[in-house]
């Protein structure tokens, strides 16, 4: 897995499995010049989060968290191949058990956002402030994220100067 390039982003659950995902951040600048943000809901609970899912078989983790965006949030853009941090969060199932996961981020600049989606009947999406992010999620983890990102917005992008972001659309493929 790769380095977390932003410290203490992930507070400790219990040491049981933990099981991977990958997610995006997805932002674009609005036309006051301020960053917004995409949130999601969750299929079932209705809670707003961000576009996250498993590793797509042979593919890289920034393009399954791409792939993602697009399936849950109808997103396509540019993705940055390197982290902006990670979370944990506990998914509790109906029966009562619970699965400890961690999403790896990565930021995805949103340049195109479709009409129709594969997952738009499951989902809602809101294009929304880092303030109100903060205010909408319920994911302790991912707030404190957030609230790391808040602070330095650059991180969206300046850490891929030299390895530039890749254009995602919904027929992606994988160069490496």
């Amino acid at each position: 897995m790769s380095e977390n390039l932003l410290e203490n982003s992930v507070s400790e659950h219990s040491s049981d499995i933990v099981y991977e995902q990958y997610g995006t951040l997805p932002w674009r600048v609005n036309r006051h010049g301020d960053i917004e943000i995409l949130l999601i809901t969750s299929r079932q609970h209705k809670r707003w989060i961000v576009p996250k899912g498993w590793l797509v078989s042979g593919r890289s983790q920034f393009l399954s968290a791409a792939l993602e965006a697009f399936q849950e949030a109808g997103v396509i853009g540019e993705v940055y191949p390197h982290p902006i941090g990670d979370y944990k969060y506990t998914k509790a199932w109906d029966d009562g058990t619970f699965q400890n996961r961690r999403v790896t981020l990565f930021s995805l600049h949103v340049r195109g956002t479709l009409i129709n989606w594969p997952e738009r009947a499951d989902r809602k999406r809101r294009w929304v402030t880092f303030e109100e992010a903060l205010q909408l999620i319920a994911e302790p983890d991912l707030v404190r994220l957030l609230q790391k990102i808040r602070s330095n917005t650059g991180i969206l992008t300046e850490l891929d100067r030299n390895h530039p972001a890749m254009l995602v659309s919904n027929n992606m493929h994988d160069p490496s």
